[in-house]
């Protein structure tokens, strides 16, 4: 489903940039792209997120408060069946939040025992919050983020078959000056393995392959998102957007 990573913007306290490659099936419709800044009905917050045709939901979004979420497809060996409800409709549940804390009360109301399994990952440049939702989500890892890279990956051929492989190219990959990350990690999301696409990070196989690339980026002056329709190593028309930050924590 997506390869996520998360890294520091260099020289800045608490700012970040998260990087989304979006794997999908050749058949499925291409998402509508970002507008810029959505108000949250309940609450007024702005928010930035592409859309999918299907469902009306989203895999990855960002509120005014600097809160980015993302979403993946938790791929288990034996998976439940008869769920439903989208597991696109999860983070259109959280944009209110004011933080990555404040989406533990707030994610209680999810049906999750209705959709199938999804992992949540969330940062705010402070904390970081990973939730499988197969779990309630008092089980879910609440994090003070250390400002390292981190990255997260699924798969529909299962995760424990891409994770290996991803996991140590990743740990590998950054040098030790942050002022790189941002460039070493759109190259990390560009990667393929000559003879191994199905396994690899910009990935391609019969039935699937990386369908978009979208980039957000967090700090005290501007949230910003880019959405790239298309594989990250391919030329397509992206599309930018941004809000004025509204931080409560910070």
């Amino acid at each position: 489903m997506c390869t996520v990573t998360i890294v520091p913007k260099a020289g800045w306290q608490n700012a970040f940039r998260m990087a989304c490659s979006r794997d999908e099936s050749h058949g499925r419709a291409p998402a509508y792209p970002p507008s810029n800044g959505k108000p949250d009905v309940a609450t007024g917050r702005m928010f930035l997120m592409p859309t999918d045709p299907k469902s009306g939901g989203t895999w990855v979004a960002v509120n005014d408060a600097g809160v980015a979420l993302t979403l993946l497809n938790h791929n288990l060996p034996d998976p439940p069946s008869g769920r439903e409800l989208s597991r696109g409709d999860v983070i259109p549940t959280l944009l209110q939040a004011d933080s990555v804390e404040d989406i533990l009360w707030r994610a209680a109301e999810i049906p999750r025992e209705q959709m199938m399994p999804f992992r949540l990952v969330a940062c705010d440049g402070t904390d970081l919050l990973v939730w499988r939702g197969i779990d309630p989500i008092g089980d879910a890892e609440l994090l003070p983020w250390d400002g390292k890279p981190v990255m997260f990956t699924s798969s529909g051929l299962g995760d424990h078959l891409v994770e290996g492989p991803r996991r140590e190219l990743f740990e590998g990959w950054f040098g030790q000056d942050p002022a790189d990350y941002f460039s070493e990690q759109a190259a990390f999301h560009k990667h393929q393995w000559p003879g191994k696409e199905h396994l690899s990070v910009c990935m391609h196989r019969e039935d699937a392959r990386t369908v978009s690339y979208t980039v957000v980026d967090v700090d005290p002056t501007q949230i910003a998102m880019r959405y790239h329709p298309d594989r990250p190593d391919r030329e397509a028309d992206d599309t930018a957007v941004s809000l004025r930050p509204r931080l409560t924590r910070r």
